[in-house]
């Protein structure tokens, strides 16, 4: 019985999967359009499947940044757009890169501290999740902004905190997304530990240099995968 059941979640997955792939491919290709509602008709027809796979497909999807879910509309494809994600990306470097500085001029021995065990929490977790390496595991997302956060905490601005931390929330479903079409070939640790190791240096300048690469190739992977629709 033990084995059976076992079989079946297999089953599951894999049509899952298949399912995933296909919707995914139809949203790369440009067919289902930003923005554009995804009815469970349509795309059980599309993959020849029953609900509960394309159900699967649709959260994975979610989790990726491709897709939204409204309570009232149901899933439609997620509106993502260059213009907003280099703004986003600007005023991160400009307010992050700000409290950095003065975080890093301010910081005392507690801050370090700060960030070294923030990051250290970060790094023990992998970032992808077992079942889904291209969906960002919770427990690694809050830890890393924990991270992000505790890099900034000393710069004695509550208000230049607070517009970090909402930057913060508007960058989420680009890293997401980022995360899923990057995978394997971008090494998110080694970015983060470089810029730890250079904000403990007190080396300001080329610790904002790092945090402002780091954002920067979010961009670089989206803008890709939108060269590539065009």
């Amino acid at each position: 019985m033990k084995d059976m059941n076992v079989t079946a979640k297999q089953a599951g997955r894999t049509l899952a999967g298949g399912a995933y792939e296909r919707i995914l491919a139809e949203i790369q290709a440009g067919r289902f359009q930003p923005g554009g509602r995804l009815r469970f008709a349509e795309l059980q027809a599309l993959c020849d499947m029953s609900v509960t796979p394309v159900r699967e497909a649709l959260a994975r999807l979610t989790a990726e940044g491709f897709t939204v879910l409204d309570d009232h509309r149901g899933y439609s494809v997620a509106r993502l757009s260059l213009t907003e994600l280099r703004d986003i990306i600007a005023n991160r470097v400009l307010c992050e890169g700000e409290a950095l500085r003065l975080s890093i001029a301010r910081g005392d021995a507690e801050w370090e501290a700060r960030v070294v065990a923030a990051h250290h929490l970060m790094a023990r977790v992998p970032q992808g999740r077992d079942d889904m390496p291209s969906v960002i595991r919770e427990d690694w997302n809050v830890r890393h902004a924990a991270f992000h956060q505790a890099l900034i905490s000393a710069c004695g601005s509550p208000i230049l905190l607070e517009i970090c931390a909402r930057l913060f929330g508007h960058a989420d479903r680009y890293r997401r997304m980022s995360v899923s079409l990057t995978g394997q070939q971008r090494d998110a640790g080694a970015e983060h530990r470089l810029i730890m190791e250079r904000a403990l240096a007190r080396d300001a300048m080329r610790a904002v240099q790092a945090l402002q690469a780091h954002y920067q190739k979010t961009a670089d992977a989206l803008e890709t995968f939108y060269d590539a629709l065009a």
